[in-house]
């Protein structure tokens, strides 16, 4: 299988897409009576991988198949920056099924036996949720996953076991890390008082669940949408609130961001994600009609290293990646 250069579930419209950058589930299964990743042998890795590829062809969801280790490297980093593969992976014995959109992937013998994932553009968890309990639901009926009825479901790590399900949406709030970031402060300290994870960095909140053990998924789910919704509301209002109090300095902030974006001819990663949130925001008040949100969505996807380095990887007139990615954004504004 040839690895798409862009996840293509990036044009699909999701719910609050200026601001809810993506949703994703990950549900961990591993197969009862066999040892777990870290202790796994020959045998183990064979076993999981026969019944487990079996299994999942015979649901007809019309995948593409590789083993990773067959790959090249550059494939795999581009896998990972499309947020198919999960960063941490261990792929000598790894497969992967996945659809032709990357909104759906199956890993086998990573991390754990079985890892499915589901990813969508916006605030559409339950919907991911959906996808991927339905397939786990499946497999479940012809496989048995190791289940303990005091703890849930077993993995690997103890920081997973119960639902062995992740819940993470990432959110983009340049108004609120601009203007009040005492009140970033206090949602990072109410989300970790309701047990979820909260990252920020360049002006990108990512949350995810902390919790697993006795509580539902739909537990799960309910409070990780529960808190982004609030979120969103909170980044909404000041973003209305800035236009009337302080319009010239947002416009300057949204049409210097477009410049910049314009004109570099050295352009980091971070600098990328930080500017685009600005031309969101420019969408957003109907600032700026010559950009789409599908267009930044595909820049800041296009604009990770491995994409470039796979896009170039012939061209020599460029002396580093960070003039490359100047490169690739200007062209992307122009046309």
């Amino acid at each position: 299988m040839s690895v798409n250069n862009i996840a293509n579930w990036i044009y699909k419209k999701g719910e609050d897409d200026n601001i809810v950058l993506y949703s994703k589930i990950s549900i961990y299964r591993n197969l009862d009576n066999i040892r777990f990743f870290h202790h796994m042998d020959k045998y183990d890795f064979n076993k999981t991988y026969s019944m487990l590829k079996t299994n999942i062809e015979e649901l007809n969801l019309n995948l593409s198949y590789m083993k990773l280790i067959d790959m090249p490297p550059i494939s795999i980093r581009m896998l990972i920056e499309n947020l198919t593969l999960p960063s941490n992976k261990n792929i000598v014995h790894a497969s992967l099924f996945t659809d032709d959109d990357e909104e759906l992937s199956l890993l086998i013998n990573s991390n754990e036996h079985l890892e499915i994932q589901t990813i969508a553009r916006g605030l559409e968890l339950e919907s991911c949720f959906n996808k991927a309990y339905s397939i786990e639901n499946s497999l479940d009926q012809h496989l048995d996953f190791a289940y303990d009825k005091k703890f849930g479901f077993l993995t690997s790590s103890p920081n997973i076991v119960g639902t062995a399900l992740k819940a993470e949406v990432c959110i983009a709030v340049p108004c609120l890390v601009w203007k009040t970031p005492d009140n970033i402060d206090y949602i990072i300290n109410e989300c970790s008082k309701k047990g979820l994870d909260v990252n920020l960095k360049n002006g990108v909140l990512s949350i995810s669940n902390g919790f697993i053990i006795g509580v539902t998924e739909k537990f799960i789910i309910d409070n990780v949408i529960e808190k982004v919704k609030e979120i969103s509301e909170k980044e909404k209002k000041i973003r209305n609130r800035i236009k009337k109090l302080d319009r010239v300095k947002v416009e300057d902030r949204i049409f210097r961001s477009y410049a910049i974006l314009s004109s570099a001819r050295s352009l980091k990663y971070r600098e990328l994600v930080n500017y685009s949130l600005w031309l969101r925001l420019g969408i957003y008040y109907d600032m700026i009609d010559n950009i789409s949100l599908d267009t930044l969505y595909y820049m800041t996807s296009v604009g990770k290293s491995s994409h470039l380095k796979q896009l170039y990887e012939n061209r020599e007139y460029y002396r580093n990646i960070d003039e490359i990615r100047a490169n690739v954004i200007r062209d992307i504004l122009q046309k």
